[in-house]
């Protein structure tokens, strides 16, 4: 009887010790961000973004006109957009954005309406096949709910 209660209690300290180790992420927590997490106030990439890498995120903002029909993936943006910057060669994008891949077609949510997106970060580059989007980083395997 002995040596199974020391086998428990070192059990028990192996347990104890992974857990306190182990970053909350792996264990279905999110890394709650901000858009002032991502960019600094001079507009450029905060470290957040290679420190959040393969960790589970959750962002508000506002889903921007989708680029085409059928897409995968939407931009998110600090501030609501009247209009398609994306869509324009001449138009000027926001300073602050944070593409978006989802698991399905996105239904776009109205510009006004502020969303939750939760999602997989990505700090790899990447271009759209369908679209020939470029980005430095991204979300991958996200969802998103609009905001009551």
């Amino acid at each position: 009887m002995r040596h199974a209660q020391q086998i428990s209690i070192v059990k028990i300290l192996f347990l104890g010790t992974f857990l306190l180790l182990s970053p909350l992420s792996a264990f279905g927590e999110n890394v709650t961000l901000k858009f002032e997490d991502i960019y600094d106030k001079d507009g450029n990439l905060s470290e957040v973004i290679s420190e959040t890498d393969k960790q589970w995120v959750t962002i508000e903002g506002f889903m921007a006109p989708v680029l085409k029909a059928g897409a995968k993936f939407f931009v998110l943006t600090k501030k609501p957009l009247e209009v398609c910057p994306f869509c324009e060669p001449d138009a000027e994008w926001p300073p602050d954005i944070l593409p978006v891949f989802t698991k399905r077609v996105v239904t776009e949510v109205p510009n006004w309406r502020r969303i939750e997106v939760t999602g997989l970060m990505s700090d790899e580059p990447h271009i759209d096949q369908g679209t020939s989007f470029y980005s430095k980083f991204r979300l991958l395997k996200s969802s998103f709910t609009p905001i009551k």
